[in-house]
C-alpha cells in the first residue's frame, strides 16, 4: 500500500513538473528571443527537455523493459584460458629486468624492449555499433564504401577520403533543403538519409554527421557524434578514431573540413583550446576540399564554434534502437558534456565531466602482463579495448606469426634473440597499434 502511494506521488509531481514546465515556456515563447542561443526562451526548452528526460528516466532505473534487448559490441577477448597466478606479473621493462636478475631459470636474460599500452580510463560508457549487423552490409555494398579503402596506405587517407565521398554524395544531387528542421527518425539510419538525399531532399548538419559516422561504421572504423554550441551558433559534425596518429580527430562532413596544426589533425578538444591560445590559434588551419581556406573572417567564426562541446556516448543506432524518450535515445541524458574555464554548463545535459580521460580514450590498444611460467617459458595475460575484437595477431622476431582467440599466451623462451609483437584486431581485419617485448637471453649468462 505505501508503494502504491509513493507511485501516486510521484506520478502527481510529474505532472505538476510538466505543467509548470509547459506553462513557462508558453509565456517565455511570448516574449523571449527566438533566435539568441542565450534566450530565455531556449533556455526554457532545454530546462523542460530535461525535466521530461529525467522524469523518464526514473522508472527505466527501477524496470528497464529494453534491458534484455541490448546488443552490444566485443571490446576484447572471452575470459583468459590460462589463470593468472597470484605471483608478481611484470608490465614494464624495469620490473621484468629485475625478476630475470634475481630468477635461477632465466638469469642472464635481458629485456631489449618492452613496449606496452595503456587501456581506456573513462567513467562513462559507449555503446559501439557492433559489426554482425546486416545493415551495415547493406550499407557498404549498396555504395561501394569499400572501395573507400583500396590503394590507401593509412587509415587517416580513408577517413578524410570517406568524408570527401560523403560530402560531394550530398551536393551532387539538386534540391531544396527546408528551412524547418528535417523530420529524421531518432534512431538515425545513413540508409534512409542517403535514399532521400538522392531524391532531392537536403538535410542539416547533424544528418550528415550520423550518415558519416554509420558509413565508417560499415567499414570498420570508430566514429561518433560530437555537438557544438556558442554565442555566434551550433554545429554538428564527428570525431573519429585514427590509428595513423592515435587520437581522435575532428572530420566535418557538412563543410569537409578538418583541422590542422603543424600538419597534425585536432580533435575537438584541441580546437576548443585554441580559444584561450591565440598564438596556437592564429597557426592552426582549416583545411577544406583539400585546401586552405584563406578567408581570416570565416576561420574565426568556425572556430569559434568550439567554445561548448559534447559527445553523443553511443553510435549502435542500427541495431539498438529506442523511443524517444528511452535515455540512451536522447542527448539529454545520452551525451556528456565538457566543462572547463571557457564553457558555461548547458542544463540540456545532465552529465558532464572536466576528465579529459572521460571523452579522450585510447582504442584498440593492447595492455600486457608477464608472469614466470618455469622451464624458461613465460606466461603472457593480454587485454585490449577493441570494439568488435577479433583476435590478437601475434608475430615473432623471425618473420613467424600466428593468431590467437583469447588473452593468453605461452611463450617459450630460446638461447639467443626472442622477439613478439602483438596487436588486436577487429572484425574488419583492421589491426591497432602493437605491444612488442624483446628478449635475449644466453643460459650461461653470457652475451
Amino acid at each position: 500500500m505505501n508503494r502504491f502511494v509513493k507511485y501516486l506521488a510521484g506520478l502527481a509531481l510529474v505532472l505538476i513538473l510538466l505543467f509548470l514546465t509547459s506553462l513557462a515556456v508558453t509565456l517565455i515563447f511570448r516574449k523571449g528571443d527566438p533566435f539568441h542561443p542565450a534566450s530565455r526562451m531556449r533556455t526554457a526548452i532545454w530546462l523542460s527537455k530535461r525535466i521530461v528526460a529525467e522524469t523518464a528516466a526514473l522508472p527505466v532505473s527501477i524496470w528497464d523493459p529494453y534491458k534484455e534487448r541490448h546488443r552490444f559490441a566485443s571490446t576484447g577477448p572471452p575470459v583468459h584460458s590460462g589463470q593468472m597466478s597470484s605471483g608478481f606479473s611484470f608490465s614494464n621493462r624495469e620490473s621484468l629486468q629485475d625478476f630475470f636478475n634475481t630468477s635461477a631459470d632465466l638469469q642472464g636474460a635481458v629485456v631489449k624492449r618492452f613496449i606496452n599500452g595503456s587501456l581506456p580510463g573513462a567513467r562513462f560508457d559507449f555503446y559501439y555499433q557492433p559489426a554482425n549487423e546486416q545493415l551495415l552490409d547493406s550499407l557498404a555494398n549498396l555504395y561501394n564504401l569499400k572501395e573507400l579503402k583500396d590503394d590507401e596506405a593509412d587509415d587517416y587517407a580513408v577517413l578524410t577520403k570517406t568524408m570527401c565521398w560523403l560530402h560531394d554524395k550530398f551536393h551532387e544531387v539538386s534540391g531544396r533543403r527546408k528551412e524547418s528542421l528535417p523530420e529524421v527518425d531518432f534512431n538515425f539510419n545513413a540508409l534512409d538519409i542517403l535514399y532521400r538525399f538522392a531524391h532531392g531532399e537536403r538535410f542539416w548538419c547533424s544528418e550528415f554527421s550520423t550518415t558519416f559516422v554509420q558509413c565508417l561504421a560499415a567499414i570498420g572504423y570508430t566514429a561518433r557524434y560530437v555537438m557544438l554550441n556558442s554565442q555566434t551558433g551550433g554545429h554538428v559534425l564527428c570525431e573519429a578514431w585514427c590509428e595513423t596518429y592515435g587520437k581522435w580527430i575532428m572530420l566535418d562532413p557538412y563543410f569537409n573540413r578538418i583541422v590542422t596544426l603543424g600538419n597534425e589533425p585536432l580533435d575537438v578538444y584541441e580546437i576548443h583550446r585554441l580559444l584561450a591560445e591565440p598564438e596556437r590559434h592564429q597557426r592552426a588551419v582549416i583545411i577544406q576540399h583539400g585546401n586552405i581556406l584563406a578567408d581570416r573572417g570565416e576561420k574565426d567564426f568556425y572556430l569559434s564554434l568550439f567554445r561548448n562541446l559534447a559527445v553523443r556516448m553511443r553510435n549502435d543506432w542500427f541495431t539498438n534502437r529506442y523511443p524517444h524518450w528511452y535515455p540512451l535515445s536522447n542527448s539529454v541524458m545520452n551525451a556528456l558534456e565538457w566543462q572547463d574555464e571557457l564553457t558555461y554548463d548547458n542544463i540540456y545535459y545532465k552529465h558532464e565531466t572536466n576528465r579529459l580521460e572521460d571523452l579522450y580514450w585510447p582504442l584498440n590498444r593492447v595492455r600486457m602482463a608477464v608472469q614466470p611460467g618455469g622451464d624458461a617459458q613465460l606466461n603472457l595475460f593480454l587485454e585490449t579495448f577493441t570494439p568488435n575484437f577479433s583476435h590478437f595477431l601475434v608475430r615473432y622476431n623471425n618473420g613467424h606469426g600466428i593468431s590467437i582467440q583469447n588473452g593468453f599466451y605461452q611463450w617459450k623462451l630460446h638461447p639467443g634473440l626472442n622477439g613478439l609483437e602483438i596487436t588486436s584486431v577487429n572484425q574488419w581485419g583492421i589491426r591497432g597499434r602493437p605491444v612488442s617485448l624483446e628478449i635475449e637471453w644466453h643460459p650461461q649468462g653470457k652475451m
